[in-house]
């Protein structure tokens, strides 16, 4: 009897998946209002932890779920003058975000906001074939936040403009009186 069971819940389940694939795939032909199109992005995007930010409303297309970076001593030297991020995160958070005539070796220009919406321009590249960095205003983001080797943690997003489809950084900062780098595990794939 239990048997029988399983056999409906595998068939009622199939029912709802290829219900709601016919329903996707019936998604090309319509056309959607303004109003319905920025409704179903609204819905889309509650998906996702996309910024609270209410001079970035309106703005964010597609967005990649956040990830967090510890700043190290290089990325606040002003020497430097850029953020390293790690390649997990680029290949989780940025590279699906990007467009094929994109080209991260040589560089991609992006607009990054801080939570109170200020613009920063700088550039996303693929730095020494080993490194990928934001940097041409990194340094002015580091010094209008003063932020901390070790002690400040940055949450990043990345999103497209919904307006230009330029691709943009979100980063807010938050302040740990860790003096101490949190080194993260490698993981063997």
């Amino acid at each position: 009897m239990e048997q029988k069971k399983a056999k409906k819940i595998d068939h009622e389940e199939y029912k709802e998946i290829y219900g709601a694939a016919l329903c996707i795939s019936s998604f090309k032909h319509l056309i959607l209002s303004p109003e319905n199109a920025m409704n179903l992005q609204a819905s889309l995007q509650a998906t996702i932890d996309i910024p609270r930010v209410p001079s970035l409303n309106g703005l964010i297309g597609r967005c990649s779920q956040p990830f967090v970076k510890q700043l190290t001593e290089t990325d606040v030297n002003s020497k430097q003058c850029r953020l390293s991020i790690n390649k997990v995160d680029v290949e989780n958070a940025v590279m699906p975000l990007l467009k094929e005539e994109e080209n991260v070796e040589k560089g991609i220009r992006v607009k990054v906001y801080d939570a109170n919406g200020k613009e920063f321009p700088m550039t996303f590249q693929l730095w020494a074939h080993k490194l990928h960095v934001l940097k041409e205003g990194w340094i002015e983001f580091c010094t209008d936040h003063a932020l901390l080797a070790h002690q400040d943690f940055l949450k990043l997003w990345v999103f497209r403009n919904l307006h230009t489809q330029d691709l943009c950084f979100f980063i807010t900062s938050r302040r740990l009186q860790e003096f101490q780098l949190i080194k993260k595990r490698r993981l063997n794939a």
